[in-house]
This record gives structure tokens, sequence and C-alpha cells, in this order.
């Protein structure tokens, strides 16, 4: 095979140059998903990349999975086991918006996975730089308070997964969709949440909102509620267990319009938290209860998109905040207004 030769740059690298190629490795992105599959499926043919001189892994929060722990030790890249002697590897960067786990296991093993390096040490100047430099947009937080309490028995189901640690395991995911549920049918709640869009868009405060619904259910609601209220808006969502869900052809439509300005409101439960691009969300409204910061923060990620990134210079995040009680202080909201918040002191 023919190799490609690579030319040395003239001058130094700039932030400009280093931003044009990581948004040309985006478009190709998806693509280079696809291709884990393959890669697994056929190392026997593509014994001319065992030997590399550098791993680059995008979304490496996922690196710790089996897929990617095969492919690694395949590159000869795999960190050295406990109590193993050092060994020469090729360097590996792993890019990541959130280089983390909930698990504290999962996140040694992380971390072990990249030598324990995070880089840059200092993340605030990394924040100032890319705020600066208007790559990412600058996020204000706002909490809508709905007063909603839980139910006696759903403080005392909550109350046991917590204290067994499973409030982000199946179990405590299931029972939270519960309380989830009941709260979308609340109509003060939903009147709340219709409301608070209607006053930020006519007071010209966003543009271009994407929400977080309850469920997929709740998400087809509060479409209806606000096409109503005359605010073009839709829903997207991949079914559930009574329906199926958005046709591809109608999915594509709707996000179409929605980056162009003609749908006000895409509502959605989940199924636009990652590998969705609307440049211009200028406002993202969570009505879901989220304990995990890793699920909150690629929600948050919808709308960090800067001037310099196709982007807004700010977005407005706004959490419904029902009364649940003491486990309130374990909400996902509280740790990402405090990382944003402690970002912008001086």
């Amino acid at each position: 095979m023919e190799k490609t030769k690579v030319q040395k740059p003239k001058k130094g690298l700039t932030f400009e140059d280093v931003w044009a190629a990581l948004m040309e490795t985006r478009k190709h992105q998806e693509e280079l998903g696809r291709q884990m599959g393959y890669l697994n499926n056929r190392f026997g043919e593509l014994e001319w990349l065992s030997s590399p001189g550098l791993v680059v892994i995008d979304e490496c929060h996922h690196a710790i999975a089996p897929s990617y722990t095969k492919l690694l030790r395949w590159l000869d890249a795999e960190a050295p086991k406990t109590k193993e002697e050092p060994k020469e590897e090729p360097p590996i960067i792993g890019l990541s918006a959130t280089p983390f786990r909930t698990d504290e296991e999962e996140k040694e093993r992380l971390a072990k996975r990249f030598d324990g390096t995070w880089f840059p040490h200092e993340q605030k100047m990394l924040y100032e730089s890319l705020l600066d430099n208007k790559v990412l947009s600058k996020i204000r937080t706002e909490a809508l308070d709905s007063g909603i309490p839980l139910s006696p028995e759903e403080c005392e189901l909550l109350e046991k997964l917590y204290n067994d640690g499973d409030l982000d395991k199946p179990a405590g995911i299931n029972v939270l969709q519960a309380i989830d549920d009941r709260f979308a049918d609340i109509i003060e709640r939903n009147n709340l949440i219709v409301e608070h869009i209607e006053k930020a868009l006519f007071e010209n405060e966003a543009a271009s909102i994407l929400l977080f619904a309850n469920s997929v259910k709740h998400a087809r609601k509060l479409s209806v509620y606000l096409n109503h209220k005359g605010i073009p808006a839709a829903s997207i969502d991949s079914g559930d267990t009574h329906s199926d869900g958005t046709p591809h052809n109608a999915r594509r439509d709707f996000i179409r319009r929605f980056q162009e300005g003609e749908i006000k409101v895409l509502c959605n439960h989940s199924i636009l938290t990652t590998g969705f691009d609307a440049p211009k969300t200028d406002m993202i409204l969570i009505s879901r209860t989220i304990f995990s910061p890793v699920a909150y923060m690629q929600i948050v990620g919808r709308g960090l998109r800067g001037p310099k990134n196709g982007g807004t210079p700010e977005c407005l995040l706004v959490t419904v905040k029902d009364n649940i009680g003491r486990f309130s202080e374990h909400l996902a909201y509280h740790y990402c207004e405090e990382y944003f918040r402690e970002m912008e002191r001086t």
C-alpha cells in the first residue's frame, strides 16, 4: 500500500488552524462512529494500522467500553493492568466535553486509561479561553420552581434507593421515571412551563428553544399546548412502549425547520441529548428529574455553541425544580450551576 506523505506545517499552528481542523473532523464524526464495529470485526485485514504513532479517541468518556478495550489492546495501547510493569505504547489523547463517570470504579478505570492526566490541568483557563475566542456561548442558569411535592410513598422509595446507593441504577431510574410521569400530568406545572416559554419568546429573551420533557408522552403534550398558544412547536421521539416514534422523514423535517427558525420550540425526552446539532439554540428548558451530572451536561452541551462555532453569544438554561425534599440537593442542576459560576469567578 502506498503511504501518504505528510508535509510539516510551514509555521506554528494558530487557534484558527486547530479550530478549522476540528470542524472538518466533525463532518466525518458520524461515519467514523459507524466504523467502530467494522474495525472490531476486521482486525486481520488492517494489520498496517496496528502500530500507530498516536491514538486519538473522540467522546472518550466511552473509552472503557468493551469495544474500545478490544481495539486498544489490538493497537497495543491499553494501559498496563495493576502490578504490571509500564510498557512502551503509543500516546493516547482523549477528547470529551464530559470526561467523567458517575460510578467511582468507572471513574478510576477511565482515568487510568489516560494515565490519570487531565489537560489542561487548569480547566478555568480553558473555559475562559474558549469564551474569549467565542467558541463557547455563555451559560446563564435559571430555576423554575413548581412547588409540587413528592407523595409520602415516593419519599419512602427514594429514601430506600438513596440509602442503598441505587438512585442512578435501573431501579432508581424506573422510580424517577414514574415520579416524572406523575408530574407530567399536573396541569399547573405544564401551564408554568408553557407560560415561561411564551414569556421568553415574546420578550426576545430566546428565539430557539430546546425542551427536554418528562417523557415521550409529555413532549408530545407540551408540543400541542404550545401550538395551541400560537407558538410553532414540534416533538421528536423514538417511541415508547405504547406507540411508534417519529418517522425519520418527519424527524428530519422538524429538525431542519427548527434549525432554520420556523419551529421555535423542539420538544423531546432524551433522543436529542447527543448527536444533535442546532447551533442557534439559545434556551434549553429541562423538565426532567436528573441526578446524573454527565446526563445533565450532555443536555447543556446542546446550547454551548458560541458565535465562532456557528452559535450564539449566550444560552439560557432553565431547569424545572420540583419540591423533592432533601433529595433536591442531589439534583445535577446544583452541580452544574456551581460549575459555571465557579468558571466565571475571577
